[in-house]
C-alpha cells in the first residue's frame, strides 16, 4: 500500500530501523499511515496541505460575533464569502482589504493561521448558522520536525507490534513487558506543543 499523507517517508523509517531490503515495505508503509492518523487524532489537527491555491478547499463556519471567527488551520485564504439572508448563495464576497488573518506571527513559528477578522466593508453574519464560507489551503505547509520524529517512533512501535499479537513483548527467560495501546511517552512529549486544547488551537 502507498503512504497516504504520512509524516515520514518509507526511506526514513527503514533507515531508523536499519532495514535494507524491501520485504516489509508494505507493512512499514501501513505503519507510517496509521501512526500519522494517530497523531492527527491526538493533536486534533493535521500536518499536510489540504488543497492548493489553484484548487482551494471549501469549508463552512458559524461566526460567534460580527468581527472574529475561529477556523481550522489555514495557510492560504483564497476567498471569504457570507450568506447574509440564509438563502445559501453566499453573495457577499470579501476583498483582501476586508479581512485579516491571525495570529499574524504564526508562520514564523511554522504554524498556520486559525482566526479571521472582518476589518472592512463587511461583517460576519453571526446570527445565522454556517453563514461563512472560506476557501483556501488548509493544514500545514510542511511537516514540523517534531511531528516527523514522533511518526518515526510510533511507526516503529506499530511495525514491531506484529511480533507481539497478544500485547506482550519479551520472553520467559529474559522477562516480559506489556505493550500499551496509547501513544509512546516520547511521542506525546514531542506532540504536546501542537495539541489543541478543547478544540482551540494554541
Amino acid at each position: 500500500m502507498a503512504i497516504t499523507n504520512g509524516y515520514c517517508t518509507l526511506a526514513e523509517l527503514k533507515a531508523s530501523l536499519n532495514i535494507t531490503d524491501a520485504v516489509d515495505d508494505t507493512a512499514l508503509e501501513a505503519a507510517i499511515t496509521a501512526a500519522s492518523r494517530m497523531i492527527d487524532d491526538y493533536t486534533e489537527r493535521f500536518f499536510y496541505a489540504n488543497g492548493t491555491s489553484q484548487s482551494p478547499v471549501t469549508r463552512y463556519y458559524t461566526a460567534l460575533d460580527a468581527y472574529t471567527i475561529n477556523v481550522d488551520d489555514i495557510t492560504t485564504v483564497t476567498e471569504i464569502a457570507t450568506d447574509d439572508n440564509f438563502d445559501f448563495t453566499y453573495g457577499t464576497v470579501f476583498t483582501t482589504s476586508d479581512f485579516m488573518v491571525e495570529p499574524i506571527n504564526n508562520p514564523i513559528k511554522g504554524f498556520p493561521y486559525n482566526r479571521l477578522l472582518a476589518i472592512g466593508s463587511y461583517i460576519f453574519p453571526y446570527q445565522l448558522p454556517q453563514a461563512v464560507r472560506v476557501k483556501g489551503v488548509w493544514g500545514f505547509t510542511a511537516v514540523p520536525p517534531e511531528v516527523n520524529m514522533a511518526t518515526l517512533i510510533q511507526s516503529s512501535r506499530l511495525f514491531g507490534r506484529r511480533q507481539s499479537p497478544f500485547g506482550i513483548a519479551g520472553s520467559p527467560e529474559m522477562g516480559t513487558v506489556r505493550l500499551y495501546s496509547r501513544l509512546d511517552a516520547d511521542v506525546e512529549v514531542l506532540l504536546r506543543p501542537f495539541r489543541k486544547n478543547g478544540g482551540l488551537a494554541k
